[in-house]
């Protein structure tokens, strides 16, 4: 913060993704830090459409319209401000996780997917070829190929098999407050499931197994 301040900048924070998953309400709290401006996405309204900038007053006030007569730094707009029902949709959210301990039962099932999918590719002699990272608000797996490099097509092929198992997958897990014992081990289940054909594509090449497109990059030149 103080090497921001010290070269005319904001220390700004996006919390657009940690925000209500690293802690409550984000990683400002987690490593008690005070930004000047904090940025807040729709996982604070449960995912409805919704938003919010949010940051000291005296900065805020830079982006407002009552200091007149002053120049205006930067524009504060609410185009959708009349959307009443994602406010309330960010409030109750808000509220859940005051009530509840809801950051604890997100850990807890991340920790829990960590545990059991690290034992699963253990089970099937596979480290180096399928690795997680050690994030308990969200496991993120790497799909590798047999020279040790992430593969689009390996990833491509996982999530083939896992979405034939009824696992909406993309090569993360987001935990939900929602999220049962008996959901983790439905997960599991199709992750060893699926750890077994990518065993064998890993000996034959995936090619032999996907049966679409690999996937591709959202940003990207070439369609």
């Amino acid at each position: 913060i103080d090497l921001a301040h010290e070269n005319g900048a904001l220390f700004i924070v996006d919390e657009m993704i940690t925000g209500f998953k690293t802690a409550f309400p984000g990683s400002i709290s987690k490593f008690k830090i005070q930004p000047d401006m904090a940025t807040w996405g729709k996982g604070i309204a449960n995912g409805f459409s919704f938003c919010a900038l949010t940051g000291k007053k005296e900065v805020m006030e830079l982006g407002g319209i009552r200091r007149l007569g002053e120049e205006k730094v930067f524009l504060i707009s609410t185009t959708h401000g009349g959307e009443t029902h994602a406010m309330a949709a960010a409030l109750a959210t808000i509220e859940e996780f005051q009530k509840y301990d809801v950051i604890k039962h997100l850990h807890a099932t991340g920790n829990r997917i960590i545990e059991l999918c690290t034992h699963l590719i253990s089970k099937h002699h596979i480290e180096n070829s399928v690795t997680i990272t050690s994030s308990e608000w969200m496991p993120v797996f790497i799909f590798k190929d047999n020279n040790g490099a992430a593969s689009a097509g390996y990833r491509t092929l996982f999530m083939q098999e896992m979405i034939k198992r009824g696992v909406l997958f993309q090569g993360s897990f987001v935990p939900s407050f929602s999220h049962s014992e008996d959901d983790i081990y439905y997960f599991a289940k199709a992750f060893d499931e699926s750890l077994i054909v990518y065993k064998e594509a890993l000996q034959n090449g995936y090619q032999k197994y996907l049966t679409g497109e690999v996937v591709k990059p959202v940003f990207r030149k070439i369609l």
